[in-house]
């Protein structure tokens, strides 16, 4: 194989990979939506606003999302920071999910 072959393969891979990345954390947040009944208003991703708690113990693997919600069973909108992914295995660990809520106790 030539070395622009190679650089060709890497650069491939590594688009395939942003893709994966993004379309996934996409997708793990619509499902975490539609399984609380929940109606999504607004959604940011990451923030160094973050709570320290969430901000300083989110690795690279993982995807940190800013929502509001409306909850229909409160009839309210509530607004809340949500990780997913593990700290090792990153989003291939669908069922990790650390959620923080805002101006609650």
């Amino acid at each position: 194989m030539s070395r622009k072959l190679l650089v060709v393969i890497a650069l491939l891979a590594v688009i395939a990979y942003c893709y994966w990345y993004y379309s996934r954390s996409k997708s793990l947040l619509q499902n975490w939506v539609s399984a609380n009944g929940f109606k999504l208003l607004h959604v940011k991703r990451g923030s160094p606003i973050a709570p320290l708690s969430m901000y300083f113990t989110t690795t690279r693997n993982q995807v940190l999302f800013h929502v509001a919600v409306y909850d229909p069973s409160l009839h309210r909108i509530r607004s809340a920071w949500i990780r997913f992914g593990s700290r090792w295995l990153g989003l291939l660990d669908a069922d990790a999910i650390d959620v923080e809520w805002e101006h609650e106790p």
